[in-house]
């Protein structure tokens, strides 16, 4: 690795959300946060990295969990003065991520300033040709990022990294060349003492921090509706794992939420992590997002005896033909059993469904519906399916003619604020989808068996109100006339 001459300031940025792309989840209320805000991991990682091995002085700022504006994110980056600015771009969040980059270099014209993230992954040449870009990381971006602030510090850039491009070299090499990181362990634990620990919080939390953690990156699965880097699964060790695990419990946090796509793929090394929580005696409470085809009864038990409370199942329809359409590669009948053996060892279930996908119908959205009711699970969330750029799906609806055009590069290239994505219109329009959407909530939310159910199960005054609180946006939002 290339060593660095002399410290630079560098600063690092999650954008605020103002003017992302119009969201088609149920507005629980104006602003960003009605679910509560996560630990941005990607920024935490890039800045951990740096922080552990450089010289460099390194400021992270989270504009979301924080609420600045783009005039206040711009004062604060102007009092920090960095040599190098770093910027976080989701596709859902480019235009306010665009904006950031845009002001931050007209207020530093002298600073650096490199964009990465899932939405420069799939648009790098896009990105690299923004006017006031000066660099873009594919991939994985710790090793990127530390190798191009050695370089700013030695007042000499080149083009030798992988995964890194300058806009002062052109297109060449090709800028779609993605970088990871074969050796999770080797990379720095994320350092969550560089944010306000106490901003991040979940509606669905028993206590009043939640915070976040990786342990695998990848997918061996191809959903249609699915952009990965890479379709295969990259994991860190146990002994990795627990060890963050105790480091977050000496922060005061008492829960986690897991966001590997595939936590329980290896069942040696998830045997190998819950043991090791239950030997070290860490009393923190964790959430993990499954597939219903990994689910056991016997590793079920184990996670709820390390600590695991919460498990989220990717359902997305109640029909066999959508599922298998999707590529999901899974079963209804495997999505009853998942479902019933995590709360038979006494996990909560939250079950993701979407509707208004390619070659389904009003009936089969309707029996999506049904089928959610049927599952038992404790939350379920509804969402009008929105084709994305680097999915199967999309380049499925594009050859159908299904949407009009390569709508998101567009966005890409000129983004705009509040912009709103096409959606697959095939058997229902827009109105009509929003309807089946918040019936589907109504009819899973407001039982009144549930709401008995659930205000009995609260375990505290703070999860009281946030859930309350909660409930009556929900309620707003979907009862419409």
């Amino acid at each position: 690795m290339l060593a660095a001459d002399r410290p630079i300031r560098v600063l690092v940025v999650q954008p605020p959300t103002t003017g992302g792309v119009r969201s088609l989840l149920p507005q629980i209320e104006e602003g960003s946060d009605g679910i509560g805000f996560k630990p941005p991991l990607g920024v935490l990682y890039v800045a951990s990295m740096l922080r552990a091995h450089s010289v460099h002085q390194v400021r992270v700022i989270d504009a979301q969990a924080q609420r600045l504006t783009f005039a206040e994110l711009r004062a604060a980056a102007q009092d920090f003065a960095p040599h190098l600015i770093g910027v976080s771009a989701w596709t859902d969040w480019w235009y306010p991520a665009w904006e950031t980059g845009r002001q931050l270099k007209d207020a530093l014209p002298a600073a650096h300033l490199c964009y990465g993230g899932p939405h420069v992954s799939i648009y790098p040449k896009e990105t690299l040709a923004t006017p006031f870009v000066d660099s873009v990381v594919v991939g994985d971006g710790e090793v990127p990022f530390l190798f191009l602030a050695n370089m700013i510090a030695n007042s000499s850039v080149d083009n030798r990294m992988p995964g890194l491009h300058l806009a002062q070299f052109g297109v060449t090499p090709a800028p779609d060349e993605i970088y990871i990181h074969g050796d999770l362990d080797s990379l720095p634990l994320p350092d969550r003492t560089l944010l306000p620990i106490a901003s991040y919080g979940s509606v669905l939390s028993k206590g009043d921090f939640v915070t976040t953690m990786i342990t695998s990156r990848g997918c061996p699965h191809r959903c249609t509706f699915c952009k990965l880097n890479f379709q295969k699964n990259i994991a860190r060790s146990a002994e990795s794992v627990v060890e963050e695990f105790k480091q977050i419990e000496s922060l005061g946090i008492r829960e986690v939420e897991i966001y590997d796509d595939t936590f329980t793929w290896n069942r040696g090394r998830l045997k190998a992590i819950c043991t090791g929580l239950i030997e070290a005696g860490v009393k923190v409470e964790w959430a993990v997002r499954d597939r219903v085809s990994n689910s056991s009864t016997e590793h079920l038990n184990l996670m709820a005896r390390a600590g695991c409370r919460r498990i989220h199942f990717g359902i997305e329809s109640g029909v066999q033909d959508v599922l298998d359409r999707m590529q999901k590669r899974i079963t209804l009948d495997q999505c009853r059993s998942a479902v019933a053996a995590a709360k038979a060892v006494g996990m909560s279930v939250l079950t993701y469904f979407m509707i208004g996908n390619i070659d389904e119908s009003l009936e089969d959205m309707e029996q999506t519906i049904r089928f959610a009711l049927e599952l038992g699970a404790d939350y379920a969330e509804f969402s009008i399916t929105i084709p994305y750029a680097g999915t199967e799906m999309y380049e499925t609806a594009i050859a159908k003619k299904l949407v009009t055009h390569d709508f998101w590069r567009d966005y890409a290239v000129a983004p705009v604020t509040d912009f709103m994505p096409q959606i697959i219109e095939q058997h229902a329009d827009l109105g009509q989808l929003l309807k089946m959407r918040n019936s589907a909530i109504r009819r899973f939310y407001f039982r009144p068996r549930y709401l008995v159910r659930e205000i009995s199960n609260l375990a505290s005054f703070g999860e009281f109100v946030r859930k309350v609180s909660m409930g009556l946006r929900l309620a707003r939002s979907v009862y419409v006339k």
